[in-house]
């Protein structure tokens, strides 16, 4: 009902108004758009020394990707006995991306001592820019004696990087490395008494001056003869002054091509059929989990077509794209949540343990909603109205709101839905089984061995290498032929 006096400017004022409100209402419901550039704050950490020393510093230092130190909020994790919290400071840090100009970030810092030698680790820090919260990844380092103090050392043994699968009648070659020893002392182990696993033959291989120096202490080549798995049991390796365990480890077996038979003399040989690109294994090992959870009809259509492609991906031995597809479908479909119980169980048959389940962010819900709403807001505000109550006009303005307050929602929605573009790669993606390195080349140091299926976020690319960090805490460097982004 119009008030007396009111003209037409006033009515296509009060109506341009409740259309730019829908616009406004997203700021109050998704922090993403406080940023200047709507996307998330970058977050790095660094750490100096990469060995501290006992009763001397460590220092931490989170650099974020906003320009007000006021604004930026870092929370440390409870501290281990063995480090002491000596200071911290924060401040703005110019970022120079040519001689020219550059950017504004925040650096906060932390320093602390370390009060015991050997491995220290540390949980993640707590990040929170103007109600956007993240956490960094979990650090590690290891702690050495000062000068003139005898140091400790922890070793232990690891495998090498192992294949993702062998083939029947294949030999394949197996280091044994040892890991967080005396740098300056080789060891030379005495021979090799393991047993060799069933249905495969097991040889020692002479070590050589490099191998010692290295840190190699065990050469093997196995030739599996039958089955659909290999396995070598734990075994104890002696050297000089200790002995340590070796770990077991399992390898996953495909069928032995077939044999081609002779050709005659003067007979013309048939032409081979192509190979297709994946031999699935007689007996899939482990077998993928019939776990089923019937989602809302409407939604089962887009929740059997997921199951079906991962289930094809699984019989052919393809388990990082099984997950993939599993994890795509429980971030981005309506029925996703039904997904996590097989995504689950499939991890757990592959030896993932340390898993996080995907944020529910269903894409199309969220721009089914947004532009519902708006043509009801629309249809709301230029439907005629005749006969207007005062009981009626209150009834109307409740509706005018709840819609632009469910419209707000589903902008903020389709907004926290969308994938990072920011400065550094942000991406979900799984792993096949590899090693990570410190630094992009597979000569330098392994920091991380990850198994088959292993969910990761990569978080800066250089071809043929990416940066990936797990959910445990554990990151480095992977050829980027190992990622199945989803």
């Amino acid at each position: 009902m119009e008030k007396p006096g009111m003209g037409r400017g006033h009515r296509y004022c009060r109506t341009g108004l409740l259309v730019l409100i829908p616009l406004i209402v997203p700021l109050f419901f998704s922090p993403r758009l406080f940023g200047q550039s709507g996307e998330e704050p970058v977050v790095l950490v660094e750490s100096f020394p990469e060995r501290p020393v006992l009763d001397g510093s460590w220092r931490i230092s989170i650099l974020v990707d906003h320009p007000v130190p006021e604004d930026v909020t870092v929370i440390p994790p409870d501290l281990p006995s063995s480090l002491t919290f000596a200071q911290s400071r924060k401040e703005t840090r110019l970022i120079r991306t040519s001689p020219e100009e550059g950017t504004r970030w925040t650096l906060v810092e932390f320093l602390f001592v370390p009060q015991r030698t050997g491995t220290i680790s540390l949980g993640a820090f707590e990040v929170s820019v103007r109600g956007f919260r993240t956490t960094t990844r979990k650090l590690q380092t290891y702690v050495i004696a000062q000068e003139g103090m005898k140091e400790e050392y922890h070793p232990r043994l690891a495998w090498d990087t192992l294949p993702a699968a062998l083939t029947i009648g294949e030999d394949a070659e197996l280091i044994l490395r040892i890991l967080g020893g005396d740098p300056g002392k080789a060891l030379r182990p005495a021979p090799f008494r393991g047993t060799a696993p069933a249905e495969a033959l097991l040889e020692e291989l002479p070590l050589t001056k490099e191998d010692l120096d290295q840190g190699r202490v065990l050469r093997l080549r196995l030739i599996p003869l039958e089955g659909t798995r290999v396995s070598i049991e734990p075994f104890t390796l002696h050297f000089d002054t200790l002995t340590l365990d070796a770990p077991a480890i399992s390898i996953r077996l495909n069928p032995a091509a077939p044999r081609k038979e002779p050709v005659p003399g003067n007979a013309v040989p048939p032409v081979p059929e192509p190979l297709p690109e994946a031999v699935p294994p007689q007996k899939p090992a482990p077998a993928f989990p019939e776990i089923r959870e019937e989602p809302f009809p409407p939604f089962r259509r887009a929740y059997e077509e997921t199951l079906k492609a991962a289930r094809k991906f699984w019989s052919m031995a393809l388990y990082a794209e099984a997950l993939g597809e599993l994890r795509r479908g429980e971030r981005d479909l309506l029925g996703g949540p039904n997904l996590v119980s097989t995504r689950r169980a499939a991890e757990q048959s592959l030896g993932l343990s340390t898993t996080e389940d995907e944020k529910w962010r269903p894409r199309n819900f969220f721009l089914l909603l947004i532009i519902l709403s708006f043509c009801l807001l629309i249809l709301a505000i230029w439907l005629p109205k005749k006969s207007v109550t005062s009981l009626f006009l209150r009834g109307y303005k409740v509706v005018i709101l709840l819609l632009i307050g469910i419209l707000g929602l589903g902008i903020a929605g389709l907004a926290s839905s969308r994938g990072g573009t920011g400065k550094t790669l942000q991406e979900s993606a799984v792993l096949r089984a590899c090693a990570a390195y410190r630094v992009p080349d597979s000569q330098g140091a392994i920091s991380a061995r990850w198994l088959e299926g292993q969910p990761v976020r990569v978080r800066a690319a250089s071809k043929p290498w990416a940066y990936a960090e797990s959910a445990d805490g554990d990151a480095g460097w992977v050829r980027q032929d190992n990622l199945v982004f989803y």
